[in-house]
């Protein structure tokens, strides 16, 4: 998105762009949700990168391993790469070495799953196929994660799932939470999120903090000793930055998130260096939302950078969360720094934007920035 965008609003005599990509497939993560319940498919949700970027775009598929704020060059594998500006949009990624079991767990796919990766979401998929009656907990390991309403959404699937195959009577759902209140942790979307969960018999345990996952003893303890027995847990693993920056000095916190200014999308650290996406510690949603709206701030405030122009726009921290409520409802979660946008009422023109076109606007408009300012 950052790419293209930069190449509608600059001439090519004004910039060479260059993206340094280290997968040549672009996956289209909301999907992992969907292709749950069979809503989606997987090859649906792969796309190769080439096939997404304008003309006159460099792609250089290889992993960046640390930038150089003095020679003002990123550092590849064997070569590097030097610029003028620097756009940081690495990320976010799994963490699965806490809390103890749950790589074990994830790697044996009994019970014990996610569906934050594509691999991860197909086998999922399976395991709601054959399950036939228990517990089904939904369990978030800490703060921030990618899509922060979506394990909600897959509690409130997965118990709307089992109503429509007939055997609701012979389950049981959960959700743990580390936070005090509901993702997305906005009023009034928590409030009416908390009363929709109480209303179909979902229990909700907050502050739950996950310390031990027993996949062999169907049991999730936090830190505090307090367990919750699961026959099926999905589990949303710790996230951090990605390796590029923790191993630059000067450029994340220790989490691994890039130090960013929330407004003008600048690195605190480093002149000429802008971060968009999950890669930054912005105080907004990680969702391809936020990273939209940070993609069209960032073309616009780097072409009056470079045609060194008086006046150039501010990122407001707007996100829109879609929440899927059931099978043919949805709401939008929309807020910014300060306050909440949209209503809280779900209904199946939502469902029908969200699940049906969006994917396709996803690929053919907002990632070639065609559509939405």
């Amino acid at each position: 998105m950052a790419a293209n965008r930069l190449r509608k609003e600059l001439r090519l005599e004004e910039a060479d762009i260059t993206l340094i990509e280290r997968n040549p497939h672009h996956f289209y993560q909301p999907g992992y949700l969907t292709l749950l319940f069979d809503i989606d498919q997987p090859e649906k949700l792969v796309r190769n990168v080439k096939d997404l970027l304008r003309d006159d775009i460099k792609l250089h598929l290889d992993e960046a391993k640390r930038i150089d704020f003095k020679r003002k060059s990123v550092l590849l594998g064997c070569e590097e790469v030097r610029y003028d500006y620097l756009v940081i949009a690495s990320g976010a990624k799994l963490y699965l070495d806490e809390p103890d079991g749950l790589k074990e767990g994830l790697a044996e796919a009994r019970n014990v799953f996610t569906f934050y990766s594509m691999e991860h979401a197909v086998k999922l998929r399976e395991a709601l196929k054959r399950f036939d009656g228990g517990t089904i907990v939904s369990c978030i390991c800490e703060m921030p994660i990618k899509c922060l309403a979506a394990p909600v959404e897959f509690i409130l699937l997965a118990e709307a799932q089992m109503r429509r195959r007939g055997i609701r009577d012979k389950c049981r759902f959960i959700l743990t939470v580390p936070t005090p209140s509901i993702p997305p942790n906005v009023e009034p979307y928590a409030s009416h999120i908390e009363s929709m969960l109480s209303s179909r018999g979902i229990e909700v345990r907050t502050e739950f903090t996950p310390s031990k996952v027993e996949g062999t003893k169907g049991v999730c303890q936090d830190f505090l000793g307090d367990g919750v027995e699961f026959d099926l847990l999905c589990i949303i693993p710790p996230h951090m930055g990605e390796d590029v920056i923790q191993d630059t000095e000067g450029l994340g916190d220790p989490m691994g998130w890039a130090m960013t200014d929330k407004n003008s999308l600048e690195h605190k650290n480093a002149r000429s260096v802008f971060v968009i996406g999950d890669a930054g510690n912005f105080p907004s949603g990680k969702t391809a939302s936020a990273a939209r709206k940070q993609a069209a701030v960032l073309a616009q405030r780097l072409r009056a950078i470079i045609r060194r122009e008086q006046s150039a726009p501010e990122y407001d921290g707007n996100t829109i969360c879609p929440i899927l409520t059931g099978f043919g409802k949805a709401l939008f979660a929309e807020f910014d720094y300060g306050k909440s946008i949209s209503s809280y009422k779900d209904s199946f023109a939502k469902w029908f934007l969200h699940v049906y076109l969006l994917r396709w606007l996803y690929w053919d408009f907002i990632l070639k920035g065609r559509l939405f300012r």
